[in-house]
């Protein structure tokens, strides 16, 4: 027997969820059935997220000024989304795709790289899609939803969940982490929730267990973050790097290397597909060389600008399409919009969050 989930199951549960218990503790009044419903199967959400609140939803749904946005934020967003997924992601699909089918077909090198590809392919379609969403919500009339914000320069795995997919880490934080107790009651406590919310986290996108290991993993890396800081602080020790850069360069690849090992977990179809891979890069059966495309380096170097100045990219654009002249911002628009489908490939492959 086969069973078929609704399209997006599980981020409407989230919704659902989240205001059974915001109705609960009285933090919003019981809504009238079509906003309800509304809030429910909005459809630019519905697939993939971002997760957005009951509160704020209901008050741009009937506030008399959910119009007010700025086209310029609207088409950067649609642009972004659009450049992310139809061609960057698309793109790295071909490098990621087989390596995490069958590894043992790839060289060492051939698997690392497939493995930051998949770093970088995951960012650029899952943020795509809420960028698409958010641009989309915007012309309905309700604000964009921060779910990435640059994850890929975080110096600590603490970080790295505040910028990455955030109204997912918001989410089991207010309605899981605190309602596990938080850090009420004591170190050993929050420890524990901590690796609570992240392992019910992973196996909340899939009852394998490699999606377990991958969310009880990060939950034992938030544990290691969060002593590298309480330890110092309990015996009032400071840490005091004579070379700051250096010490920041490695926090990064350290955060960096410990997620992208993670996605392999993540992105392999069980546990044994995800330990053969990592025993290709330590023991390679194939030892040819074949993922050694100079397209492939410019595409995960746009992806790191991405994660550098993407903010700064993001203003610079808004500026030119704030200009008078609508001349020049029909030209620059139609220039970008050609050259991202010029990029890309006659087919695109489905979106990662999909399939959660």
């Amino acid at each position: 027997m086969q069973i078929i989930a609704p399209v997006g199951v599980s981020f409407y549960t989230f919704r659902i969820i989240s205001h059974l218990i915001d109705c609960y503790q009285q933090k919003i009044p019981c809504p009238k059935f079509i906003d309800y419903a509304a809030y429910i199967t909005y459809f630019p959400q519905i697939a993939s997220g971002p997760i957005s609140r009951a509160p704020e939803f209901y008050w741009q749904l009937n506030s008399p000024k959910k119009y007010d946005y700025q086209i310029e934020e609207v088409i950067v967003l649609i642009l972004s989304g659009l450049l992310k997924k139809y061609t960057l992601a698309s793109f790295l699909f071909n490098f990621t795709d087989l390596p995490f089918k069958v590894p043992q077909q790839y060289s060492s090198i051939d698997l690392i790289l497939a493995a930051i590809s998949y770093s970088c392919l995951i960012y650029v379609d899952f943020s795509g899609y809420s960028d698409l969403a958010n641009g989309i919500s915007c012309l309905l009339g309700f604000q964009p939803i921060a779910n990435f914000n640059m994850p890929y320069r975080s110096l600590s795995l603490q970080e790295f969940w505040k910028r990455w997919h955030i109204s997912l880490s918001e989410w089991l934080r207010d309605y899981l982490y605190f309602s596990l107790g938080g850090n009420k009651y004591g170190k050993l406590r929050k420890y524990l929730n901590l690796f609570l919310t992240m392992a019910i986290g992973g196996f909340w996108h899939g009852a394998g267990l490699n999606f377990i290991f991958w969310g009880a993993i990060h939950g034992l890396g938030l544990i290691v973050n969060h002593l590298c800081k309480d330890i110092p602080q309990a015996i009032h020790f400071k840490l005091d790097y004579a070379f700051p850069r250096f010490a920041k360069f490695c926090s990064w690849l350290l955060t960096f290397s410990f997620v992208t090992c993670s996605w392999v977990f993540f992105g392999t179809p069980n546990w044994e597909t995800a330990v053969t891979f990592f025993e290709g890069i330590v023991h390679p059966i194939v030892a040819t060389f074949q993922f050694n495309f100079w397209q492939l380096y410019l595409v995960i170097a746009v992806i790191g600008a991405i994660n550098l100045w993407g903010d700064r990219i993001a203003k610079l654009l808004q500026t030119l399409l704030s200009l008078k002249n609508i001349f020049f911002r029909v030209v620059l628009v139609s220039l970008l919009v050609y050259t991202i489908l010029m990029l890309g490939p006659s087919t695109v492959p489905p979106f990662i969050y999909f399939n959660f």
